[in-house]
């Protein structure tokens, strides 16, 4: 398929005619090989997918995650945001 290595969930859709949602619940379900690039991109393997659709994918798979997902910094009450450096405005010389 277009000479992809990794294929998004939309692309698989469109291959096989149906909403991405489907596509994530297959992953979700073990029945697509998938790989999870952070907490909402998964990268389906182009030659499992291929495997998949002729129907000798062997085994079932479980998403995983390809490297440490970091979470971003909450704030409490109380906390503040850091605020930027104040900046000088000079004026300019006529």
């Amino acid at each position: 398929m277009h000479g992809k290595q990794f294929l998004s969930p939309g692309d698989v859709a469109a291959e096989l005619e149906i909403s991405s949602a489907t596509v994530l619940r297959l992953i979700h379900a073990g029945h697509l090989p998938a790989i999870r690039v952070s907490d909402r991109i998964y990268r389906i393997p182009a030659a499992s997918f291929e495997q998949y659709k002729s129907g000798t994918l062997e085994k079932p798979f479980v998403a995983r995650v390809s490297r440490t997902v970091r979470s971003r910094p909450h704030f409490g009450p109380g906390e503040e945001l850091p605020q930027p450096a104040a900046v000088t405005v000079r004026a300019r010389a006529r």
